[in-house]
């Protein structure tokens, strides 16, 4: 996942539009997938995904350095989810596999794959929201333990402990075939494809 540099962050501080389209190239496609695992909604995603980038760009001066740009524009995209999640009405997430994440038909050529990432899509998905949202910051978009704490403004220790009980849960469900360690096991691949983000 790109980084944005300190000539891009400097650029959005003096309201350089090529500065902030830079931003949106580097982080749009890891934010978008972010906001897709917590919600289950690719609409609700792209939504909340220009709901953060629009805050970035009017919040930049509140940046500090203090932590990766990344991970502050994460840290953003979480809050955004979160206040979604609190005004939305109770709903179920569809894991309705018949559509990627774009939204389009899937080919015939992917339903075995996708078949056998069923399960543990599924098993991420129904995870109570403290433990996805570490399994998704940490495993899913790469970011370390420190940094996620930092997204979800809570101390690394309960991030350690969420992971750990995302993990239980995840091996309760799947077995401990599909789940080694504290990772979730990528499911087979079809020969010859790309493997698809879950």
């Amino acid at each position: 996942m790109a980084d944005v540099d300190t000539w891009a962050i400097e650029g959005l501080r003096r309201g350089e539009h090529q500065a902030y389209a830079l931003v949106i190239e580097a982080l749009h496609a890891p934010i978008h997938r972010f906001l897709f695992r917590l919600s289950g909604d690719v609409g609700v995603a792209e939504d909340l995904a220009q709901e953060t980038f629009l805050a970035v760009w009017r919040g930049i001066d509140s940046f500090q350095g203090k932590s990766r740009f990344k991970t502050w524009v994460f840290g953003i995209a979480y809050r955004q989810f979160l206040r979604w999640r609190d005004r939305r009405t109770p709903q179920t997430a569809s894991l309705d596999d018949s559509r990627d994440e774009d939204g389009a038909p899937a080919p015939v050529n992917q339903v075995i794959e996708q078949e056998e990432q069923r399960r543990v899509r599924a098993a991420v998905y129904s995870l109570p929201h403290p433990y996805r949202e570490v399994v998704c910051l940490v495993h899913l978009d790469g970011l370390s333990y420190r940094e996620a704490a930092e997204v979800l403004a809570v101390p690394v220790g309960t991030v350690k402990s969420r992971m750990n009980g995302a993990f239980k849960i995840l091996r309760g469900k799947l077995g401990e075939c599909e789940v080694q360690g504290n990772e979730v096991r990528e499911p087979e691949r079809v020969p010859g494809r790309p493997a698809r983000p879950l």
